[in-house]
């Protein structure tokens, strides 16, 4: 059903046990689906997983060329058949680049192959009911998507024939507060977001104002925004999967020297062992007792046993890392006064890596007693599912969460000249990335001063002058031979250094060591 359609319905008519309203988290490791029950007020998820103890599936398709078929989540994980099967992984990573993938001698565009594995996962709703009837649908996007990648992610949802259901894209972010804040709190608060998931991990710190009236739900003003992508879960289960295949070598090469096609079946077959096994090496028991893991793969099988001694070995850079993290999170915020995990009222963990012990624990460290999710994979799909619910109307989902962003960059900002604009900063991009420097060829005669035009573009594509920047003591050179570098990196949200450096132009007018930093308000 139209989701236009359905919120005309009256409010009787909504709650129909037929209808379904559906919150989609597609990741770029694993998946999940939930939908909104009338009957608690509140969201569910859905177990996609086919029994395989987790509600969510990975992100993964296979197309196996024997039988033309395509399998999805953990089935193509582990399928391992004749050797001819395409496996497809980090399908969300890909979109935003017109990409374009080969399977059986065809070239298949990202968005219609996640047409498919979109059609597989929203498939499982007749499970709760045979007769259910979609009749809305958000799906969660990380906060970073750029504007092309969500074009070609609502393309795939209308290849899967769900054009007229998916209601809104919505950054993941709102979805999760959504998820905890679905009844405004009595006073204004602070929030910290933290989603570990398979590219890196992120946090946020939010200022939690109640709206006025009180049931007209919350804002969440953004004060800290980043993110580390040497601790994603995706680096993790590559160093335990080669944790793993440290045992399986060295027991292989006792006889005789293990070969090049030896070498890569091992690596294949311990990459699916570690996906199996990997959450055993994170529970709380191996610190009494030592794991045995079984190696059945191999000829003749073989048994090793890990201590939580080896495991800490092998966590401790992450470990580092995650909790350099935490304190980054609070000593770059733009707070009128510096905050500190006792001023924290909630600490909200989502994503697959929270399921590790290790995590778990170096969060309690800093901020004490934390709550944390059973399913905090699921977290996501259900806020959206609950987003889904608000927009279209239905009460019992709460009020509206507007956010209030001071880190993300609305428009392009960049450098103009006529009709051309170069942007150095591009929207959606946040202020404290390093914004990688472009070359600038001056298609006039330089005579020692330059004037850059420093401007944004608007959505709309309306180009705005904001500042002019005199450039002085440029080596003189002719039309055309002036070629610069230059760089737009924050120091804040609202100020910014201009660097300009000379590059040269060929073996006629070579580099010179010369470089202006200018600062600009934004």
């Amino acid at each position: 059903m139209n989701w236009k359609k359905y919120r005309t319905l009256p409010e009787t008519e909504k709650r129909d046990e037929t209808h379904y309203i559906i919150g989609l988290d597609l990741g770029n490791d694993s998946s999940g689906l939930a939908f909104f029950n009338f009957a608690t007020g509140t969201s569910e998820s859905i177990d996609i997983s086919g029994g395989y103890g987790k509600p969510s599936i990975p992100t993964v398709m296979q197309y196996i060329a024997e039988t033309k078929e395509w399998v999805f989540g953990e089935y193509a994980v582990l399928n391992r058949g004749a050797g001819t099967e395409v496996t497809l992984n980090g399908l969300m990573e890909r979109l935003g680049n017109s990409d374009y993938i080969d399977v059986d001698r065809r070239s298949l565009s990202v968005s219609s192959v996640l047409a498919l594995f979109i059609k597989e996962l929203l498939g499982n709703v007749r499970s709760i009911n045979p007769k259910a009837e979609i009749v809305g649908i958000v799906a969660s996007v990380p906060a970073y998507f750029s504007e092309q990648a969500c074009e070609e992610l609502a393309r795939a949802f209308k290849l899967a024939g769900f054009e007229k259901e998916l209601i809104a894209l919505v950054p993941d972010r709102e979805c999760v507060l959504a998820h905890y804040y679905q009844t405004a709190p009595h006073s204004a608060e602070h929030a910290l977001l933290l989603d570990f998931g398979a590219r890196e991990l992120r946090g946020g710190l939010y200022y939690i104002k109640p709206n006025m009236p009180k049931d007209s739900g919350i804002t969440a003003t953004s004060i800290s925004s980043l993110f580390n992508s040497e601790v994603g879960l995706g680096d993790i289960n590559t160093a335990v999967a080669l944790f793993f295949e440290d045992f399986v070598r060295r027991e292989v090469s006792k006889d005789k020297p293990i070969s090049n096609t030896q070498a890569r079946q091992l690596h294949e077959q311990t990459m699916a062992f570690s996906y199996q096994h990997r959450d055993m090496l994170f529970q709380r028991n191996i610190r009494n007792k030592p794991i045995k893991a079984y190696f059945n793969f191999t000829y003749p099988p073989f048994q090793q046993v890990i201590t939580h001694e080896q495991v800490t070995a092998l966590m401790r850079p992450f470990t580092h890392r995650f909790t350099t993290f935490l304190s980054d999170v609070f000593a770059k915020s733009i707070a009128d006064t510096p905050l500190t995990p006792k001023d924290i009222t909630a600490v909200l963990c989502v994503g697959g890596g929270f399921e590790m012990l290790w995590a778990k624990e170096a969060i309690a460290a800093m901020f004490g007693n934390v709550h944390f999710y059973k399913n905090p994979k699921m977290v996501t799909c259900e806020g959206a599912a609950i987003v889904a619910s608000r927009m279209l109307g239905i009460p019992e989902a709460g009020g509206q969460l507007a956010i209030i962003d001071t880190h993300q960059m609305t428009h392009d900002i960049g450098l103009s000249s006529g009709a051309t604009f170069l942007p150095l900063v591009e929207r959606n991009a946040f202020w404290w990335q390093s914004h990688v420097p472009k070359l600038v060829l001056v298609n006039q005669e330089v005579n020692g001063e330059f004037e850059l035009n420093i401007c944004m573009r608007t959505p709309a594509g309306e180009i705005k002058k904001f500042a002019n920047v005199r450039i002085d003591d440029l080596p003189k050179r002719p039309k055309g031979t002036t070629r610069l570098e230059v760089g737009l990196n924050f120091v804040s949200n609202a100020n910014a250094i201009l660097t300009v450096r000379d590059k040269g132009f060929g073996e006629l007018f070579p580099i010179v060591d010369w470089e202006r930093e200018v600062e600009v308000a934004i």
